[in-house]
């Protein structure tokens, strides 16, 4: 579902867990006691914004550069040795070709570490602290039988530790239902 979509169909929330891993087995849970699985829906809450900085050592960036150029310089030097006509001895052609290829990979590194490594380029994301798993209105109390009953299951279809406590409801909840 699009951020800016609206649910059609009422939803309550019948597990909140802190993973998505724990989330996916509860609804694999609920699927595999008949549950319908385009009827349950996990939604991460409790959101939060986190900036995580893409910065990499300007050094290792280089370096990495200079090893690339070198490599192809040699590439290089091998090729020009094998095909051209010089009055240099192939061993000085291949070596120039490293010494070429590596100042080259060195200065295309180090502009692309300083590129990298702007003080503005900062990734933010969205990044839940939990998960809800949501099922239709009409459905909540068969889900949250089978989540209390879960406990109760030793059938090997899923861990116990991992399927969610159902929320309990309070007396004020189940009279307005």
């Amino acid at each position: 579902m699009r951020p800016d979509q609206v649910s059609v169909v009422p939803s309550s929330v019948i597990a909140s867990v802190s993973t998505f891993e724990d989330a996916q087995r509860t609804v694999d849970y609920l699927r595999s006691y008949g549950m319908d699985a385009g009827s349950l829906d996990i939604v991460g809450a409790d959101l939060r914004l986190a900036q995580k900085s893409q910065a990499a050592p300007v050094v290792k960036l280089t370096a990495a550069g200079a090893q690339h150029g070198a490599v192809l310089g040699l590439l290089a030097g091998v090729f020009v040795t094998l095909v051209a006509e010089t009055s240099l001895t192939g061993l000085v052609v291949v070596i120039w070709g490293l010494v070429y290829g590596g100042l080259l990979g060195t200065l295309w590194g180090l502009f692309r570490a300083l590129i990298r490594n702007r003080p503005e380029v900062v990734a933010t994301e969205v990044v839940p602290t939990r998960y809800e798993v949501r099922c239709p209105v009409e459905e909540l109390s068969v889900a949250r039988t089978l989540l209390a009953d879960a406990h109760d299951v030793d059938d090997g279809r899923v861990e116990r530790q991992v399927i969610a406590d159902a929320p309990h409801e309070t007396p004020a909840q189940k009279d307005a239902a």
